[in-house]
C-alpha cells in the first residue's frame, strides 16, 4: 500500500481506524474488459463505418464522434470502478467497498465475527496468473468474499494478525479487570470488618458463633440444626 491509495481510502473508513492493507481484484479482470469494450464498441463500429459508404450517409461524423467520446469516457468509469472495488483492511473492520457513481455500498465485518480465512483458485488459469477468491467464513456460515484478488495472502496474514492482536488484548483487558475486581473486593471486606464490626471478634468465626448465640437467647427462636 502506497501512500496515494492511503490517502485515497481514508475517506472511506472512520477517522479512529488505521488502514493496515488494501486488497485490489486482479488486473486481468480489468484488462478483460477494455479489450473486450475497445474491440466491440470501438474497432468494430470504426471499420464498419469507415468503409461502408450507406453508413455514412445515415450516420453523420460528428454523431460518431460523439459516440466515441461517450465510449471513451465509458472506459475510464470502468477503469475506475475496478479501481475502487476493494477490500480496506484496518485495525477495526475489515471493509467491502463496492464504488459506484451515484451509490457506493459498503460492508463490514469485525474481527470478532470472523470464524476462519481462506483463498481458492478454481482453474489452472487462476493459478497461472496468481488470482484468488479470498473468503472470510462468518459465524452462523456467513460469507464474505472478494472474487478474483490480487495478493490474498497479504491481506490473510493482517486479517489473522490483527485477529490475533485483539484476542490478546481482550484477554489482558479481561486480566486486568478480574485483578481490579479482587483487589477492590478484599480492600471492602477489610474496611467493612475494620470499621462496622467491633475489634472484640478476631475472626469470622467468632462474629458467627456470637449471633448464634444471641440468636437461641430469644424465645421464638428455633434450632434447626
Amino acid at each position: 500500500m502506497n501512500k496515494f491509495e492511503s490517502k485515497f481510502f481514508d475517506k472511506y473508513i472512520p477517522e479512529w481506524h488505521t488502514i493496515k492493507t488494501i486488497i485490489h481484484e486482479h488486473w486481468i479482470k480489468i484488462v478483460n474488459s477494455l479489450v473486450l469494450s475497445f474491440w466491440m464498441a470501438v474497432f468494430v463500429p470504426t471499420m464498419v463505418y469507415y468503409y461502408s459508404g450507406r453508413i455514412q450517409e445515415l450516420v453523420p461524423f460528428y454523431a460518431f464522434e460523439i459516440y466515441l467520446i461517450v465510449i471513451f469516457f465509458k472506459i475510464l468509469y470502468d477503469i475506475f470502478d475496478w479501481y475502487n472495488d476493494v477490500w480496506i483492511v484496518t485495525d477495526k473492520w475489515v471493509v467491502d467497498l463496492d464504488w459506484a457513481l451515484f451509490k457506493t455500498n459498503m460492508k463490514t465485518v469485525n474481527y470478532e465475527n470472523i470464524e476462519w480465512v481462506e483463498v481458492e483458485q478454481n482453474s489452472i488459469w487462476d493459478k497461472i496468473l496468481r488470482k484468488w477468491n479470498l473468503v472470510i467464513h462468518k459465524i452462523w456460515d456467513d460469507v464474505f468474499m472478494l472474487e478474483d484478488a490480487r495478493i490474498p495472502y497479504k491481506a490473510l496474514n493482517e486479517i489473522e494478525k490483527t485477529r490475533e492482536e485483539i484476542k490478546e488484548l481482550g484477554e489482558d483487558e479481561e486480566d486486568k479487570f478480574d485483578m481490579v475486581m479482587d483487589t477492590l473486593s478484599w480492600v471492602v471486606k477489610e474496611y467493612l470488618w475494620k470499621n462496622w464490626f467491633p475489634r472484640r471478634w478476631e475472626s469470622a468465626d467468632d462474629f458467627r458463633e456470637e449471633l448464634l448465640e444471641k440468636s437461641k437467647s430469644k424465645s421464638w427462636t428455633i434450632d434447626l440444626r
